[in-house]
C-alpha cells in the first residue's frame, strides 16, 4: 500500500502548525512540519538539543539524503527558492518546476519515507502553493497526495503580522493585507488546479478547527480515508496532543505536547482598519 501525504496549504500565521499537529495524532500518522525549510536549515531542525527525538529523526533523514549529494545545501536552497517561493508562483503554475528541482524534491521525500515505513500518513505543513503543485507533479504514482487549504480570519492574521519576534518577519498593516490577499489567491488557483488533476482537497477555516474539531476531523478522515479516532479521543477528553517530529514551523513545535485550546479570541476594537481588512479580503475568506 502506498503511503499518503496530506499537504497543508495556506498563508503564514494561519494555524497550519496546529492543524499539522492535530492530524499527526491520527492513527498511523506523523507530523513533519515545514520541510520546505530543510535546505535553509541545512537539514538540521532549529532550536533542538542533539538528544531530542526530533533532532535524532531528522539527523537520520539528512544522513540518507546526503548520500550521493550533487550540490551543497546553499545551492539547493537557491534552487528550491526559485521553484517554490511566491514570486515564482506563476512559473510553477503554468510551466512546472525545473528538472533538477523535481529530482531533488523526489529525493527529499524518498529520504523521509525511508525512516517512516511504520507510518501510513505523512502530514506536511510547508504551506507554499507552488510547492504543493510540485509535490503533485513529482510524487505522482509514488504516493497518494491530498491537500488541506487552511485559511484564517484576515483580521487576526493581519494583527498577528504586526507582532515582532516571531518566526516570520513582521509586516506593516497594508503589507499584511496585500500579503494575505495575494497568497490566498494563489492558494485558490492551486486547489482549482489540484482538483482538476484529481486530488482530494479540503478547504477549512481555522476557526472551525478550533470551535468544532470533531466534525472537522470526521470530514477530513472521510475525504482522505484517514483513521481519526485517536486524535478525536484526545481532543474529546482534553488530553495532550503529541507534537510529533515537526522540522520547522510555529514555536509551539518546541513543546513535547499541547492541549488544543478551544477558545477563539474576539476582536473588540472595530475601527476603520478592521472594516478595510474585512472588505478587502471578503471574497478570499468567505
Amino acid at each position: 500500500m502506498k503511503q499518503k501525504i496530506i499537504y497543508i496549504i495556506g498563508a503564514g500565521r494561519s494555524g497550519t502548525t496546529i492543524l499539522d499537529i492535530v492530524l499527526g495524532n491520527c492513527t498511523d500518522a506523523i507530523s513533519l512540519g515545514e520541510i520546505n525549510r530543510f535546505f535553509k536549515r541545512k537539514g538540521i531542525p532549529p532550536k533542538r538539543e542533539i538528544d531530542n527525538k526530533v533532532y535524532v529523526f531528522w539527523g537520520k533523514v539528512k544522513k540518507t539524503f546526503d548520500k550521493n549529494l550533487e550540490r551543497d545545501y546553499s545551492s539547493l536552497k537557491k534552487t528550491f527558492d526559485k521553484n517554490e517561493y511566491h514570486t515564482h508562483f506563476f512559473k510553477s503554475f503554468f510551466i512546472g518546476g525545473d528538472s533538477f528541482y523535481q529530482k531533488t524534491l523526489s529525493k527529499q521525500y524518498e529520504s523521509i519515507t525511508e525512516h517512516t515505513k511504520d507510518k501510513k500518513v505523512l502530514i506536511e505543513s510547508s504551506k507554499y502553493p507552488a510547492r504543493a503543485l510540485s509535490v503533485s507533479d513529482t510524487l505522482k504514482g509514488k504516493m497518494e497526495v491530498g491537500y488541506v487549504y487552511l485559511k484564517k480570519d484576515p483580521v487576526k492574521v493581519v494583527s498577528s503580522f504586526r507582532k515582532k519576534g516571531l518566526e516570520q518577519p513582521a509586516k506593516s498593516y497594508l503589507a499584511s493585507n496585500l500579503y494575505y490577499f495575494i497568497i490566498n489567491l494563489f492558494c485558490y488557483l492551486t486547489i482549482w488546479k489540484l482538483r482538476k488533476r484529481g486530488h482530494n482537497v479540503v478547504v477549512l477555516k481555522y476557526e472551525d478547527l478550533i470551535a468544532k474539531p470533531i466534525p472537522v476531523l470526521d470530514d477530513i478522515g472521510g475525504k482522505f480515508g484517514l483513521d481519526v479516532s485517536d486524535a478525536k479521543e484526545k481532543i474529546e477528553n482534553n488530553k495532550a496532543l503529541d507534537t510529533g517530529f515537526l522540522f520547522d514551523g510555529n514555536r509551539i513545535r518546541l513543546k513535547e505536547n499541547i492541549v488544543l485550546q478551544r477558545d477563539l479570541k474576539r476582536v473588540n476594537k472595530k475601527g476603520p482598519s478592521y472594516y478595510f481588512t474585512r472588505v478587502f479580503n471578503y471574497l478570499i475568506y468567505h
